[in-house]
């Protein structure tokens, strides 16, 4: 029933006939009022699917442009009022602007909406002392306005029942209601005399301008701007498009919306206390980095969260060309260091050859062998786990090969399926070459300083010497051949050790030099061929 008598009342027509011509201001004010109340029964709600924003802006403008009109149109109201009011509503609209490119704080939101509603309250009480307004949409305005507002403001206090939300929602929209029947009653002609404003517009814009302004004066220049790219936009990943070719405030939110959005670490890039403005500062400071490394330092400081993939994949779109400079300047001092360590192993391997050149093996190789720090290497089946980690000869549980119970037997330790040798040097490289037969080979014992044998076992099938890793300290500069012929079974190790004379002529030669020997055998005990002298 209500809705019934609330479109009858919008569309019965002008409640009497117009008398001549009316001012063109009065015209565009009826205009402006039916344009509202068609945006409250359908157009704003077409328009807030396409566009929250758009909505939001169009709603207000086109509610700034019928206060300031409807202001003006009243007659038998004083300029103070004028004035008063139109203050009232560009503070409420001031407001309303600001509130999608900043969070206003809830003590400074009410007063913005009370002063909108002020506005519209002494709007309808200049109805009243204006003789074209009926009685009728005098009342409908107050209940429309002051019932859902007091309403609000108790909810908000110690009001908890929701019972008369539905009633009081209903009464709020009668507000259509009475823009429709001002903008019917305004074709009748004024008893006030003159139509109202005219010969006072320099003093409303006035007023407007210091109302506008001195809000901004008060408030001040903002710190931290927030520019609403993409903050609440989850979607905006699936309308990225390549860096290239974009302009640069494309390339702006599109940074935004990867530094917004959640990374594989469950959380955003950049926190979300921080502005855009901020933000965006961040990554120019990031993309001023040299490299990645500086660039998570800085990262972790702002407190944001994601790996350097993630990291750069955002920054291609704030500074493409950098990143892309700096990543291939990274591949190629990476392509410098790997050539410099190829040269380094194969001048290290040069100065290595076998020993026992005479006796061919079934599979045998000569390099260069990196000793780490105290020295010592292992020879040990790299997939057996059954004694730890394979190849680790440090504080091993008896299971496995020790370092340190082969610096206590003074040359080596075997056990389970891997033995470690200490040698003389450290930090340095020494000559190894290893020999794998299918029996055993003749005992050599001249020319080397120590020779001890070994038991040792293969659970999968393969004895090998480690090589020298990326990035590592240990290892073969070289290939050398897994050593385990016969696939798996117990195998016996012979260690040939020896030392060799400086080279003032290079200085860089090795001191050291091992030959190990690997074949068949079931024997586990340890025989001493050779002790050191």
């Amino acid at each position: 029933m209500l809705n019934a008598w609330a479109l009858w009342q919008i569309l019965r027509g002008p409640a009497a006939p117009r008398a001549g011509t009316l001012p063109r201001e009065v015209v565009w004010l009826r205009r402006l009022l039916y344009a509202d109340v068609l945006g409250d029964l359908l157009l704003w709600e077409l328009l807030d699917d396409l566009s929250g924003v758009a909505e939001h802006v169009v709603r207000w403008a086109v509610w700034t442009a019928t206060m300031f009109l409807l202001v003006r149109a009243l007659s038998g109201v004083s300029a103070r009022f004028r004035v008063v009011t139109l203050g009232l509503g560009l503070t409420g609209v001031l407001g309303a602007a600001l509130r999608p490119f900043a969070e206003v704080p809830p003590a400074a939101a009410l007063p913005l909406v009370m002063a909108t509603v002020g506005c519209k309250v002494m709007i309808i009480a200049g109805q009243r002392r204006d003789s074209r307004f009926s009685a009728v949409t005098v009342a409908v305005g107050w209940t429309a306005l002051l019932l859902p507002t007091a309403f609000a403001l108790l909810q908000g206090g110690w009001l908890t029942s929701d019972g008369l939300s539905p009633v009081v929602q209903a009464l709020g929209g009668l507000l259509v209601v009475w823009a429709a029947r001002t903008a019917h009653e305004l074709a009748a002609p004024s008893l006030d005399g003159a139509a109202a404003g005219t010969g006072r517009a320099p003093r409303l814009l006035a007023a407007a301008a210091f109302v506008l302004v001195l809000p901004m004066a008060v408030v001040g220049a903002e710190r931290d701007a927030r520019l609403t790219y993409t903050a609440a936009d989850e979607g905006c990943r699936d309308r990225l498009r390549p860096a290239t070719g974009l302009g640069p405030g494309e390339r702006r939110r599109s940074f935004l919306c990867l530094a917004r959005n959640e990374t594989f670490a469950a959380g955003t890039m950049f926190p979300e206390r921080l502005a855009d403005q901020r933000v965006l500062a961040y990554g120019a400071q990031l993309c001023a980095l040299p490299g990645d490394r500086e660039r998570r330092t800085l990262h972790e400081r702002a407190g944001g969260m994601g790996d350097v993939i993630e990291l750069t994949a955002a920054l291609e779109y704030l500074c493409p060309g950098v990143v892309a400079r700096q990543t291939a300047d990274a591949y190629r001092a990476q392509a410098e260091r790997d050539l410099q360590e190829a040269r380094w192993k194969a001048e290290a391997n040069a100065r290595c050859a076998d020993p026992w050149p005479k006796v061919r093996a079934r599979r045998q190789g000569t390099a260069a062998y990196m000793l780490f720090e105290g020295g010592g290497y292992a020879v040990y089946d790299d997939r057996d786990d059954s004694g730890g980690d394979p190849g680790d000869i440090y504080g091993g549980d008896g299971e496995a090969a020790d370092i340190f119970d082969a610096v206590e037997d003074g040359f080596i330790d075997a056990a389970g399926s891997g033995a470690a040798v200490v040698t003389s040097e450290e930090n340095a490289p020494m000559c190894m070459t290893v020999k794998a037969f299918d029996r055993a080979p003749p005992l050599r014992l001249a020319g080397w300083d120590r020779v001890v044998e070994v038991g040792i076992v293969s659970r999968s099938g393969r004895l090998v010497v480690p090589a020298y890793p990326e990035g590592g300290d240990s290892g073969a500069a070289g290939p050398l051949p897994d050593l385990a012929v016969a696939g798996p079974g117990r195998y016996r190790l012979r260690v040939h050790a020896r030392t060799v004379p400086w080279d003032e002529d290079d200085p860089d030669a090795p001191l050291e030099e091992h030959l190990l020997v690997v074949y068949p055998g079931r024997s586990t005990d340890k025989v001493v061929h050779r002790p050191r002298e």
